[in-house]
């Protein structure tokens, strides 16, 4: 009896050896109903089905869905897919939509750094470039962070909101989010670029906010406009080192366009003093050091949403560097 218990023990273990990790064919086939194209008018991202807490929802990134309010979400065989109240995860660039669909829906791994290891296979299913193919995409898992996990499967645009499943166990251990480029020294002396792929994880969701789309839609409003006169301020840097001269019509932001008619206005009379031009060069000056605070300031005291609140942070320590700059040359002009 014994021996043949040994003998069934060891045909299983076989049996199972044979059959292996599942391949990213097999998931694919497996989730094919669990997959989600999101889309909008002005772009397409990717999204899935997952049960949290006994629960089934559509998962995708804030910034797949951020600022548009129109977005449909649509399964692989075309069929819509119907969704219901939204929330935001707090500290991690993720959104949940309850749903009910008839499909089967992912498996979230719980204690990624418990259950998975570095170097283990991973693969990516989602929708490169937003052109409504699923396309699987292998790598390893090669870094795993308190909220974040990162992957060398080589994603892209487009698979924002993918799920990144753990090959060996079938689970999903983060979402695809984001691309870091580095700009490396090699030994030739050029410089070439390293990319570094990150998702969050979902077991590290402590908090969610539920979302009031008006409200939503009003803070990623305001970050747009920011991150607009971010790149305005950067632009007019650019300008200022490159040929010392500022011209007002090559800015829109009329924060910045306004103070800069002046000073044209101002230095290009014929009768100009000296006193002048220097008060109007200090006016300006000050108007770009205001330029670099004032919206921060006012955005500080209306954005509740995390995500938001996060990018604002962003944005902040940028425009510091900005005010820094603008002061200083300011205090020269003092003197």
């Amino acid at each position: 009896m014994k021996t043949l218990v040994t003998l069934l023990l060891s045909l299983l273990f076989t049996l199972h050896a044979a059959g292996g990790d599942a391949t990213p064919a097999e998931l694919l086939r497996e989730y094919s109903k669990s997959l989600v194209f999101v889309e909008d008018k002005e772009g397409a991202g990717s999204g899935f089905v997952a049960t949290i807490a006994g629960k089934q929802y559509v998962i995708t990134n804030q910034h797949v869905v951020a600022g548009h309010g129109g977005a449909t979400f649509t399964l692989l065989d075309r069929s819509p897919l119907k969704v219901g109240t939204a929330a935001a995860a707090v500290g991690h660039d993720i959104m949940t939509f309850a749903t009910q669909p008839d499909a089967k829906a992912m498996e979230i791994m719980l204690d990624v750094e418990k259950n998975a290891a570095i170097g283990d296979d991973v693969v990516v299913l989602g929708n490169p470039e937003g052109a409504r193919v699923i396309k699987p995409i292998s790598g390893k898992l090669v870094g795993i962070g308190p909220n974040l996990v990162e992957v060398s499967a080589e994603f892209v645009p487009g698979n924002s909101g993918s799920p990144i499943i753990h090959l060996k166990s079938g689970k999903v251990i983060g979402i695809a989010t984001y691309v870091i480029v580095r700009e490396m020294d090699t030994l030739t002396g050029r410089r070439a670029q390293q990319l570094r792929r990150f998702g969050y994880r979902l077991d590290s969701i402590k908090q969610w906010q539920p979302v009031a789309w008006p409200a939503y839609n009003d803070e990623f409003s305001t970050i747009a406009k920011i991150q607009a006169r971010t790149q305005d301020l950067a632009a007019l840097l650019t300008d200022m080192a490159r040929s010392n001269r500022i011209i007002a019509a090559r800015h829109t932001n009329p924060a910045i366009k306004v103070p800069l008619e002046k000073f044209e206005e101002t230095v290009s009379r014929s009768t100009v003093s000296a006193t002048d031009r220097t008060r109007a060069a200090q006016d300006l000056m000050a108007a770009m050091r205001s330029a670099s605070q004032s919206d921060i300031e006012q955005a500080k005291q209306r954005l509740r949403y995390d995500f938001f609140q996060r990018q604002l942070g962003e944005e902040q320590q940028v425009r510091g560097q900005f005010y820094k700059f603008f002061d200083e040359i300011l205090k020269a002009q003092r003197k």
